[in-house]
């Protein structure tokens, strides 16, 4: 078991700093678990009261009579470093600090004497974070309410972060395209547990496929760079690097304390170990759902299209990114032409009109992933066609079998989004638009 695993799959969780009133920060954490799938003792520590929501409440950590695994420290940062030692004194394995109003705004001695304390003795991840959330332990120690931020279902995507607010507005946009996590772990100022950490324990956790991180600074270049080599050898890692302009690195530091260093030695860095570097958030989110897939052998992409437009864009897209327009041995041609209207083109884009159905979909798609010409598709899936069943998303679920990158464009209303999330959520990513789709399917080959 990692040295780690306590803050993901804890036997016991005290959150210090509950408080009757069920907005604040400790109160909300703790309000998470009642409807929670963790099945271990979460407790209240607060010296003023006895009782919060009809729970016990204790003075504090070291009056729980039973162990403590793991503790959230939510309370103002002058009683941070009294609560750590009376956790350290409890014997607990690690402290998630909420806490903020330290390095960020300039203030290190306070971070430096909880280092110098926990050395040894206790695990930190903070402070000034938003908390961490595991989709399997239901472990989620994260401060924002779940009727405000969406709480994303089982996926492969662990994602790192040292922005809460970037991982809050991420996890929210998982839920609202049906795309689970496995972890997601708001780091802040780092006082102790960093990326370097993570990216260790990541690499060894069988529910993680891919991991994704968002970078102001690296605490330790050498020894980031070094774990980051070896672990991309064993799964994707992609990496949004921000603070790249003058002004940024400023934002950066007076967000979380970082000291960014040179956008270009870091875009280096990350070729050289192996991570995909994502531009911007679109990337992120993008290549994160995509390297899920199996990766690209060759850049050969088969376009399957019943809108002829959508499937120029793609085509023009895949040459514009390096790859190439996959050409179909004849025998699948031949199939192919059995199964679509005789007035629908046949070659790369594949349109199969307006006047698709789900079986045509299927058939070509048997035909195309059949084809040893071709190594990835893209299926653009026009669902406001009146002819085109919804049990095409079936038959592209099933396609997954043959162990090609399938990805899926698709654009419109509530009925696409409705079809959209029973793609997403069998592991099917799917894209607005065709050049995202392309893109995703590139970072296969990076």
């Amino acid at each position: 078991m990692h040295e780690l695993d306590f803050f993901f799959n804890p036997g016991s969780i005290a959150v210090i700093g509950v408080s009757r009133s069920p907005d604040k920060i400790g109160s909300v954490i703790f309000q998470n678990f009642f409807d929670s799938t963790y099945t271990g003792d979460v407790y209240a520590v607060n010296p003023n009261a006895e009782s919060v929501f009809e729970r016990k409440c204790y003075p504090s950590v070291k009056d729980i009579e039973a162990g403590v695994d793991l503790a959230v420290i939510a309370i103002p940062a002058s009683g941070v470093l009294q609560s750590l030692k009376d956790c350290i004194e409890k014997g607990v394995k690690g402290c998630v600090v909420i806490t903020a109003g330290f390095s960020e705004i300039g203030d290190k001695k306070i971070e430096e004497e909880m280092a110098k304390i926990a050395k040894g003795k206790i695990r930190i991840i903070g402070p000034n974070v938003i908390g961490l959330y595991d989709s399997y332990s239901g472990v989620d120690t994260i401060f924002n309410a779940k009727y405000r931020q969406g709480r994303p279902g089982k996926g492969g995507i662990a994602f790192v972060s040292q922005s809460g607010a970037f991982g809050s507005a991420l996890m929210d946009w998982c839920v609202n395209e049906g795309v689970g996590l496995s972890k997601f772990v708001s780091i802040g100022n780092r006082v102790d547990v960093d990326e370097t950490d993570l990216l260790d324990y990541l690499a060894e956790d069988e529910a993680t496929k891919v991991i994704a991180v968002y970078l102001e600074s690296t605490k330790n270049g050498r020894r980031f760079y070094e774990k980051l080599k070896s672990v991309t050898k064993k799964k994707p890692v992609i990496i949004m690097k921000v603070g790249r302009s003058a002004e940024g690195v400023k934002a950066a530091k007076s967000h979380t304390g970082s000291l960014a260093g040179s956008a270009g030695i870091y875009s280096g860095l990350f070729r050289q170990a192996g991570a995909i570097e994502a531009k911007d958030t679109e990337d992120l989110f993008d290549f994160a759902k995509a390297l899920a897939l199996p990766r690209l052998r060759s850049g050969r992409v088969q376009i399957i299209t019943n809108g002829g437009g959508f499937g120029v864009i793609a085509a023009d897209a895949v040459v514009q990114n390096g790859l190439k327009l996959a050409g179909l041995g004849e025998n699948s041609r031949k199939a192919i032409k059995r199964i679509v209207p005789e007035f629908a083109t046949v070659s790369n884009p594949i349109d199969l009109t307006g006047n698709s159905t789900s079986k045509m979909y299927e058939n070509t798609l048997k035909a195309v992933l059949e084809d040893g010409n071709v190594d990835a598709v893209i299926i653009i899936l026009l669902l406001q066609v009146s002819s085109l069943e919804s049990n095409v998303i079936e038959s592209i679920i099933r396609m997954k079998s043959y162990g090609k990158p399938i990805v899926v464009c698709s654009t419109g209303g509530e009925f696409t989004d409705l079809h959209k999330k029973l793609l997403e959520g069998s592991s099917v990513p799917v894209y607005p638009t065709p050049e995202r789709a392309v893109k995703a399917i590139r970072s296969l080959s990076l």
